[in-house]
């Protein structure tokens, strides 16, 4: 505990120091950023805000965050930071903390009373008191450095004005387990008798490997919707929720089915698929039962579950509970070996999802593009800057937690020097890829509106650009992804020392960008950014610090602006219209900054001399696979496809040539690009290995 205290401590002063922020809010982000890794929180954002409620009681909130899915507001509240003393928590602290959080959310007009309307406390006050934000669990979280004392083991929820209220402490011994865990996530265990008095599920097996074993099951509906109102949406794989949260929750037909033909659900609806690492089974005299999981989720079945789920809650009077109750769901549950957690649950859920209405941009998060960003982020060395005497990497996340991974069970100095090759402060994730993309491309708007809804746009850009030539990954726009997001970090750091700054800054940093992309595209169409530079440098120039500064003022303006059409600051920022007239508003480019920008015919032509080689190494790449496979292994193809009869003459042809190996002669690289499009169509044709 003391090793990870310090480490703690150090990164809170390390990330106060680099952002010029207060202890208090570089310790929020640390804790938020891993519990959004493990994937308990998700759009968070720090708003500090103490204040006075009914009989001069104190309301005190540090953050939130907002799942419009489960219709959850989380209010974080932090008490003073312990440091390196090793201090307690104790019950009656604990309550005080839970009460001025709860108070903010209760005492709300006292908020608005007594806020500026400026800040994103009044905001945020504003939206629970209008009803813009529809609750239906207040979730209160602590965040602390101190240790939980032993007196609380758990504390019930309660229902209050018909919300139900949470009660949750992330202290410091609860989160160096969250970081000592592989997977970096903190497991959901679910024990049917103990928590929902059911006597188990009836299943059946139905296959089994060494990583997999199969069960067929029949659920009480009821169950189902007990499960989701306690676990939320925790038990929704990523994809799955991210659709839900885009497209909306509530299938019609499925409500319909529920309301007026119960009896019929189990004929018309597919049912769900899930995935656990455990199962805890029980042998009963009607045969075996599944009485516990570890780390349910549900892969396919989403619009299902909440739908249920929806339908139990907001449709008492049409008679639901007696209508569910005649409802059996049928699911096939998966229990996946830990060691083979990451390969399997996505293709079990891409699969499980081909027949549905989620997109290949819904599935994306596991697509060849995101490995080949990973590929280039572990191999591209960025330059030395700052006096050091070796380059280090921009380490991308492409599976929450993979950075976490990378060091578990090391040894402090192996950890160090990964820490030292690979810094934390350039590890980025999928989410903030799509983030600085989109702001490159025009759409700050996108970016406001959440993490998960901006990285579906994100992926419907990269599917097409994917199509027309996935040549388009290469070492030149993982340096502009690279750029992309020093600009992103420097952005942040100078809207925050402004002296007008107040709140707002992810909104601010994201408009702010997006104007200046779209002001050099509109009037300097010969020129762009010299992306390249700021990768040399690995930081951005006075003169785009200059101009940030200038242009963060004339949006922040923009956003908080009385005229706007939505009174909340960071909603009225997720509108197309908030854009269209940020990009109406006339400024200019400071002369140094546009001595910067360079020819935009070069760049082009750079950019296909890049995908061209990408296009090369490509082809290298399948020349290693291919002969590192071996002619014994190509006989193994042709033969199994000729048994099948899948082969055309060109197949054929293109097997032959790796079969001939063994005889000295060699592919060339083209060649070995389509005898691994050969591969490919066995293994779609059901080949084995």
């Amino acid at each position: 505990m003391d090793t990870y205290r310090e480490e703690l401590v150090s990164d809170i002063k390390s990330l106060a120091a680099t952002d010029t922020a207060s202890d208090r809010e570089a310790f929020f982000q640390i804790y938020c950023e891993k519990l959004d890794e493990a994937e308990l929180i998700e759009d968070y954002e720090y708003l500090y805000f103490n204040g006075k409620g009914s009989r001069n009681r104190i309301i005190q909130i540090d953050g939130y965050a907002y799942n419009e899915l489960d219709e959850r507001l989380s209010l974080f509240v932090i008490p003073p930071l312990a440091y390196y003393q090793e201090s307690s928590l104790t019950r009656t602290e604990a309550d005080n903390l839970f009460t001025r959080a709860k108070m903010f959310y209760f005492q709300a007009d006292n908020v608005i009373q007594n806020a500026e309307e400026s800040s994103a406390g009044y905001g945020l006050a504003r939206d629970i008191q209008s009803g813009r934000l529809s609750v239906r669990v207040l979730e209160l979280i602590i965040l602390t450095d101190a240790v939980k004392s032993t007196q609380i083991d758990s504390i019930p929820s309660e229902v209050v004005d018909g919300i139900r209220v949470d009660y949750t402490i992330f202290d410091i011994t609860r989160m160096q387990q969250l970081d000592d865990t592989a997977n970096a996530k903190e497991p959901v265990v679910i024990d049917l008798k103990a928590d929902f008095n059911s006597d188990g599920i009836p299943m059946l097996p139905a296959s089994k490997t060494d990583k997999y074993a199969a069960y067929l099951c029949n659920v009480p509906a009821v169950l189902l919707v007990r499960l989701y109102e306690r676990y939320q949406s925790r038990l929704l794989e990523g994809n799955v929720r991210s659709f839900l949260q885009t497209r909306g929750k509530v299938n019609k037909g499925i409500r319909r089915t529920i309301l007026t033909e119960p009896e019929m659900f189990f004929a018309y609806n597919n049912g769900i698929a899930a995935t656990a690492e455990t199962i805890k089974v029980e042998q009963t005299p009607s045969g075996p039962k599944i009485v516990g999981f570890t780390s349910l989720q549900i892969v396919n079945g989403g619009q299902t579950t909440v739908s249920l789920a929806s339908a139990w809650s907001n449709d008492i009077k049409l008679e639901s509970h007696k209508q569910i109750a005649k409802i059996y769901v049928p699911m096939k549950i998966s229990v996946i070996s830990p060691d083979a957690v990451q390969d399997l649950i996505p293709e079990i859920a891409k699969y499980a999802n081909s027949q549905n209405k989620i997109s290949d941009a819904d599935l994306a998060s596991n697509h060849k593009f995101h490995q080949q960003i990973e590929k280039l982020s572990r191999t591209i060395l960025a330059p030395a800057v700052g006096g050091n005497q070796f380059g280090t990497h921009w380490y991308y996340e492409r599976a929450n937690g993979q950075y976490r991974q990378e060091t578990y069970k090391l040894t402090p100095s192996a950890r160090k020097q990964f820490e030292a090759q690979n810094p934390k402060a350039q590890m980025f994730r999928k989410v903030d890829l799509a983030k600085y993309i989109n702001v490159y491309l025009e759409k700050p708007q996108k970016v406001s509106a959440g993490a998960q809804k901006n990285f579906t746009v994100f992926s419907d850009w990269m599917l097409k650009q994917w199509e027309k030539n996935e040549n388009f990954a290469n070492e030149d726009f993982f340096k502009q992804a690279v750029a992309l997001a020093i600009l992103f970090k420097q952005a942040d750091y100078i809207v925050k020392n402004q002296t007008w700054y107040d709140s707002y800054k992810a909104n601010i940093v994201a408009y702010t960008l997006a104007a200046i992309f779209h002001k050099v595209r509109e009037s300097y169409k010969d020129l762009v950014v010299d992306f390249r530079q700021i990768w040399k440098n690995q930081r951005i120039s006075q003169a785009w610090r200059d101009q940030i500064a200038v242009t963060a003022y004339l949006m922040y303006q923009h956003l908080i602006n009385p005229n706007r059409t939505v009174e909340n600051v960071t909603q009225w920022a997720k509108r197309d219209t908030a854009w269209q007239q940020a990009k109406a508003i006339d400024f200019d480019l400071n002369d140094a900054f546009v001595k910067e920008l360079i020819s935009k015919q070069y760049v082009a032509t750079e950019t296909q001399s890049a995908a061209r080689e990408q296009k090369q190494q490509s082809e290298m790449d399948a020349l290693v696979t291919v002969v590192n496979y071996g002619s014994a292994f190509w006989r193994e193809v042709q033969a199994w496809g000729m048994e099948q009869k899948i082969w055309n003459v060109k197949d054929n042809s293109f097997l032959k040539l790796a079969i001939d190996m063994d005889t000295g002669k060699i592919p060339t690289d083209k060649q070995a690009v389509k005898i691994l499009q050969v591969l490919e169509k066995a293994r779609n044709e059901s080949f084995p290995k």
